[in-house]
């Protein structure tokens, strides 16, 4: 059974703390100290007892809230200190960024903007294409590396942020040529190298070539 110490305990995967500074209470020896976002791992009970926003989840001890690691070795307790953190995208954010790694039917996204503002934490993301084959029976392409993407957030489910591209606005805002690596423009429904003629597919956003937006 959970023990909450200062909030609700969410029921989410371990993940792991980022480094922040090198600081430690109730110790005269300096440790490592980190920022946790809810639900992370911080201590297994037999380490260390659960302090203010923490509890207790099976055999581990969790954030219950955004904020700094403090470990108190002379009592044995952990707890967290709330601060300010980065944004973390949700269900229906509308986020722009690059594709980073492209395969069959997934493609890897570093966020960089969300509902319009920067972000300077570089969210990972994944767009789920749905592999469907055109009339000539070839696997038609929604997305390729380096392209410059606009998608909505559909799902958080387990930390991972997928991402839709099936509305007239969302897709590819700014792509490559694959052949010479010019910039692409637009052309009868699909993009048009200037320099070299290659004419390339991909799911385009309704204002594709039109955004300030390099790839």
């Amino acid at each position: 059974m959970d023990r909450a110490h200062g909030g609700p305990g969410p029921e989410e995967p371990q993940v792991a703390c980022v480094e922040m500074s090198k600081r430690e209470t109730g110790s005269k020896k300096d440790l490592p100290t980190a920022v946790a976002l809810p639900g992370d791992f911080l201590a297994s009970p037999e380490e260390f007892l659960s302090g203010k926003n923490t509890y207790e989840q099976q055999d581990s001890v969790r954030a219950s809230l955004s904020g700094r690691i403090e470990k108190d070795l002379s009592k044995r307790e952990v707890a967290v200190r709330p601060v300010v953190v980065a944004k973390t995208p949700k269900v229906g954010d509308v986020v722009v960024g690059q594709v980073e790694a492209a395969m069959t039917s997934t493609a890897g996204v570093r966020i960089s903007y969300m509902n319009g503002v920067k972000t300077g934490a570089g969210f990972p993301g994944t767009i789920f294409t749905r592999g469907e084959r055109g009339g000539r029976g070839e696997r038609r392409t929604y997305v390729k590396l380096g392209d410059v993407v606009r998608a909505r957030v559909a799902s958080t489910l387990n930390g991972m942020n997928q991402l839709s591209i099936d509305e007239p606005h969302l897709g590819v805002l700014a792509s490559m040529c694959s052949v010479c690596g010019a910039v692409l423009v637009p052309g009868d429904g699909r993009a048009r190298c200037e320099q070299c003629g290659n004419v390339e597919e991909r799911k385009f956003a309704d204002d594709f070539g039109q955004a300030n937006i390099q790839p």
